[in-house]
C-alpha cells in the first residue's frame, strides 16, 4: 500500500488542489482498506465503493482505491454526505465511513495539518455493512441489453421500463434528467 504522502500526491495530481474533502477521502479510504485487509487496492478487483457525495471527497476515494464509475467498481449513491461504504466481493465485508467532525478547518488553514491532529474516531464513525448488489451492478460486460421502443437508443444492465406494453428507456418514460 501507498504511503500517506503518495495517496496525497495522487489526488493532488488528479483532482487539483488539497482540501478537507482530500485529506478526508484519504483517510477513510485507508480506514476501510485496513478494516477490510486489503493491502493493494489498486491490484484488488473484488473492492466496490459507494460514495455518498459528488464532490472532492469522491475525487480522494478514487485516488486511493483505483475504482472508478467506467469499471463498475465506484457507485454513486446521491445522498449528500460524506460518506463511503467499501465492499469487498470476494469476502461479502462492508464498512461505510462517514465522517462524524463538526468542525472544519478555517479558510486559509492547512487542511492536512488540521486533520491529521485528530484521530479517527474523532474524525469517522465506521460500521460493518452487509450489501446485496444485484447481478446487473457488478463489473464486467452488460448482463442484458434493451432498445428503447420510442427513441431507440440502446438500454443495459435493466434500466429499462415498460410502459403499456413497450420498453422504454427511464427518460421516454417520464424520468429524463435534462428538456428537449
Amino acid at each position: 500500500m501507498r504511503t500517506f504522502a503518495e495517496d496525497m500526491q495522487v489526488a493532488l495530481d488528479y483532482h487539483g488542489h488539497i482540501c478537507s474533502g482530500i485529506v478526508l477521502g484519504i483517510r477513510m479510504s485507508r480506514l476501510a482498506l485496513e478494516r477490510l485487509k486489503i493491502d493493494n487496492p489498486l491490484e484488488y478487483r473484488d473492492l466496490i465503493v459507494y460514495v455518498e457525495v459528488d464532490r472532492c471527497l469522491s475525487d480522494a476515494i478514487y485516488a486511493v482505491t483505483g475504482c472508478t464509475l467506467g469499471k463498475r467498481r465506484m457507485k454513486w449513491v446521491d445522498h449528500g454526505k460524506m460518506a463511503a461504504t467499501f465492499y469487498d466481493l470476494a469476502t461479502k465485508q462492508g464498512v461505510r465511513v462517514a465522517v462524524r467532525a463538526s468542525d472544519f478547518p478555517p479558510p486559509g488553514k492547512d487542511a492536512v495539518s488540521f486533520w491529521n491532529n485528530l484521530s479517527d474516531e474523532e474524525v469517522f464513525t465506521v460500521q460493518r455493512v452487509s450489501l446485496d448488489i444485484p447481478p446487473e451492478d457488478l463489473p464486467g460486460p452488460p448482463l442484458r441489453k434493451a432498445k428503447c421502443g420510442n427513441c431507440g437508443e440502446h438500454i443495459m444492465d435493466g434500466r429499462e421500463k415498460e410502459v403499456d406494453g413497450r420498453v422504454l428507456c427511464r427518460a421516454c418514460a417520464g424520468a429524463a434528467y435534462y428538456k428537449i
